[in-house]
């Protein structure tokens, strides 16, 4: 009798062992992959479109001549986002072969909202405004008040959810409101998207602003892109008081 319990005893370690082992498999294997997914990089290519809307611009033909042209000619231009551990970074792919005019390309560039790099972090976003200088940053929160839908629809093989929101311009004493929307994919999760918007349960695979439209060509999720995220060590921010004196001074206003 003694003997069978020694051997059931020696079972029951055994197994307890056995458990142990396994538990701790599974926490270094839980803990290496987690630690690979803090670390993982990813790159989004988006590609551009610039929608007709009525009234845009008036009866200045200049305007309207410039708008049609950036239309026509947008789709030449696509963007880049890098997202890392430190948060993210979009920015202008530029293409040395394209053959888009230099003017149309900065008209159109603005139409898209976009007047240089833009980091995403954990708490702000950061803008740059290459026409103030490489240097030259404003700072805003990141976006909230989204309002989320359950209206769904496939991107490129991914299920996006719709949330809606809304980008306020000033101008003088006026305030308009346009409209936002953005289709996001929680399988991706991270929340990132073109210029600055995010603060999302799942990467942005299609944006509209107004009438800019960003939707995805690529997505790398194995990527080796980075970005050096001590360059925002030597950056200078304005705020929006500052930023609009500097945009008077530099149009001779």
């Amino acid at each position: 009798m003694e003997l069978l319990q020694g051997i059931m005893m020696r079972r029951i370690l055994i197994i307890q062992k056995d458990e142990i082992l396994h538990k701790i498999i599974f926490l270094v294997l839980f803990l290496s992959l987690t630690i690979k997914g803090q670390s993982k990089k990813i790159t989004v290519e988006y590609g551009t479109r610039i929608e007709k809307e009525e009234g845009l611009f008036g009866n200045n033909v200049l305007y309207k001549n410039l708008l049609d042209k950036a239309m026509a000619d947008c789709y030449k231009i696509t963007f880049q986002l890098i997202i890392t551990e430190n948060g993210a970074k979009f920015f202008n792919k530029e293409n040395l072969e394209s053959d888009i005019n230099r003017g149309v390309n900065g008209f159109a560039l603005g139409m898209l909202h976009y007047g240089g790099i833009v980091y995403s972090l954990k708490d702000k976003v950061l803008e740059q405004h290459s026409q103030l200088g490489e240097n030259v940053y404003t700072s805003q929160d990141l976006k909230t008040d989204w309002a989320l839908t359950n209206e769904t629809k496939l991107i490129d093989n991914y299920l996006c959810y719709k949330a809606t929101n809304i980008y306020k311009v000033e101008y003088g004493a006026k305030v308009f409101n346009h409209p936002v929307t953005a289709w996001y994919c929680p399988v991706l999760p991270y929340s990132y998207g073109p210029i600055g918007y995010g603060n999302l349960p799942g990467l942005i695979l299609e944006l509209q602003v107004r009438n800019a439209v960003f939707g995805v060509k690529n997505i790398n999720l194995q990527s080796e892109q980075n970005f050096d995220i001590r360059v925002l060590n030597k950056i200078k921010i304005l705020s929006r008081k500052e930023m609009e004196e500097a945009f008077d001074k530099l149009n001779g206003l």
